[in-house]
């Protein structure tokens, strides 16, 4: 009886050996993922041109403001005092706002000629559903690997938004 017991216990064992290496073989063979953490808010740029935010290249600064609100204002300012900082970086803005009064806020604050800055309008809802109720402004930094890497509610200041990517 013991020989048998030793048969099956021998068996089960090759049986579960030549299992656990398939599992590991099919792991491997799956392709991976690669991972998007942009929202799929979809704007109105300046120009006109239906996009989302999916589509921006990063790595990404998204600011999400209102032009009457003072502290995007001041923000909007000192990004714009501080652009050197976010050399290889785009920001982009984006309002619920029509796109003349975007448009009005781009030139105020000397940000419309500026090749790494784009603004564009967003509906509200859209808004909300990708982000939730948020102060302005709210900004979010991506990686180039499109990977949030830190978010700041309120006015911030820009040397922490631009050191969120080291």
């Amino acid at each position: 009886m013991k020989p048998i017991l030793r048969k099956l216990l021998l068996v089960l064992i090759i049986i579960s050996f030549i299992l656990s290496c398939a599992k590991e073989e099919k792991q491997q063979s799956a392709p991976q993922q690669i991972i998007n953490e942009l929202p799929h808010l979809k704007f109105i740029s300046l120009d006109g041109t239906a996009t989302s935010t999916r589509n921006i290249e990063t790595p990404l600064v998204l600011i999400l403001f209102f032009a009457d609100c003072d502290h995007c204002q001041r923000e909007a300012q000192e990004i714009q005092k501080n652009l050197g900082l976010f050399k290889g970086k785009n920001i982009q803005f984006i309002s619920a706002e029509e796109i003349p009064v975007i448009q009005k806020f781009s030139v105020d604050y000397g940000l419309n000629n500026e090749p790494n800055v784009k603004f564009g309008k967003a509906e509200s809802v859209d808004v909300y559903m990708n982000f939730g109720s948020i102060p302005t402004p709210a900004i979010y930094v991506y990686s180039a690997e499109k990977r949030l890497v830190k978010s700041f509610k309120g006015e911030t200041p820009v040397a922490e938004i631009a050191g969120a990517f080291r």
